[in-house]
């Protein structure tokens, strides 16, 4: 499937935003409804908004935080084309507007431009995540041949030093290379940055990059899971002053474009600007709702982020999408994350029946246990105001 240029630029001209309205029922029931619509688009875990879908697990990089534990070698089990082809049937079937591909790194698999077409031909926008060092010319030519919604790029650090202590050797240059080169050909881009300890003093530069080439910067916390261990990952502390960091930024006047914190950054304060990032929280996690993932195992979880085999709800060679969702068995596996199941400071809590305990991945990979979030800025501010009073 080839587009014209100006069917392209058509595309590309008419981004629409991915950010929802959030109604509260009488009896509490939430409810979500795409923000930049002329009609009532409401999704549920009936009727999820993204497909995020895992084309493989090979990658040409080996990041120390990678949750796929990805590298350079065949998988075994991992998604067919036909496979892929019936999963897309199912998830427009069900009514999903919205496919992401993501990895490993898709750029490794060699149908990519065919699973993208066939993405298009089920009626998706179609998006995908990348490391972008594994774009040549001829990918490039083909891709500006596609309206392609939004590519996101991993980067990590301006210093290449500091990029390539976490995602290997020569993949810092060919990263940069490729976001200005898609930025020029008209692509919406946005950056995605995970911190840790490895890269949180690139902060300034990274935003700065963004701002100077006008792209949208998605930041989120270096959790403890796949390969990632706990020693590179920020402390509570590190993680305050990581959310400062946005929020002042997302506050400021002179910010010129969007920041957009991942859930695990929008826990409550009592100060601002820190805040603002609570803002951005929906009430609860959305795994399942707005988002629903399936591996290139065809393991399906709520979303990308918590590929714990608890989370597990089917995989779709047993289970087909259309029964996972008319079951809403997304909802049944977070259902342990309700307020209800909070313990310690989360139960006390002023804010528990608006956070719900925040984030599952952050309780499930990085808190003492699942029912108490340790990386709650509330939690952190208490905690210093315990310390000052009985040192």
């Amino acid at each position: 499937m080839t587009c014209a240029p100006r069917e392209i630029a058509r595309n590309r001209a008419e981004f629409r935003s991915d950010m929802m309205v959030v109604r509260k029922d009488a009896d509490g029931r939430r409810r979500y409804f795409r923000a930049d619509s002329d009609k009532r688009e409401e999704y549920s875990y009936q009727r999820p908004f993204i497909l995020e879908l895992e084309i493989t697990r090979r990658c040409n990089l080996q990041c120390v935080h990678c949750y796929a534990e990805s590298e350079n070698k065949t998988f075994e089990n991992e998604l067919t084309f036909d496979e892929i082809t019936e999963i897309l049937t199912s998830a427009r079937n069900i009514g999903i507007p919205e496919l992401s591909l993501t990895g490993g790194e898709v750029m490794m698999r060699p149908d990519f431009l065919r699973i993208i077409d066939a993405g298009f031909r089920h009626g998706f926008d179609v998006r995908f995540v990348t490391n972008v060092t594994l774009l040549n010319d001829g990918l490039f030519t083909e891709l500006t041949r596609r309206p392609i919604k939004l590519i996101t790029v991993s980067l990590d650090a301006m210093n290449s030093d500091t990029h390539e202590a976490i995602r290997g050797k020569s993949s810092h240059t060919p990263a940069i290379d490729g976001i200005l080169r898609l930025k020029a050909a008209g692509f919406h881009l946005s950056i995605i940055t995970a911190f840790s300890k490895l890269n949180i003093s690139d902060f300034d530069d990274l935003y700065e990059f963004c701002k100077k080439h006008d792209i949208p910067w998605q930041v989120q916390l270096t959790s403890a899971k796949g390969r990632c261990g706990k020693d590179i990952t920020l402390s509570p502390e590190e993680y305050y002053n990581l959310g400062e960091k946005v929020a002042k930024i997302m506050t400021s006047s002179s910010n010129t474009i969007t920041i957009i914190p991942m859930d695990d950054l929008a826990t409550f304060s009592h100060f601002p600007p820190l805040n603002r990032l609570s803002q951005t929280w929906q009430g609860m996690c959305t795994g399942g709702l707005l988002n629903l993932f399936v591996r290139a195992n065809g393991d399906v979880t709520p979303c990308s982020a918590l590929c714990f085999d608890k989370c597990i709800v089917g995989n779709i060679r047993t289970d087909s999408l259309e029964t996972i969702c008319r079951e809403e068995r997304c909802k049944t596996a977070l259902s342990p994350f309700s307020a209800e199941s909070r313990t310690g400071a989360c139960r006390a809590c002023p804010y528990l029946d608006a956070c719900n305990g925040g984030c599952p991945e952050i309780l499930l990979s990085m808190s003492r246990t699942s029912t108490e979030n340790d990386y709650c800025y509330h939690k952190i501010e208490q905690d210093r105001i315990l310390k000052a009073l009985y040192p």
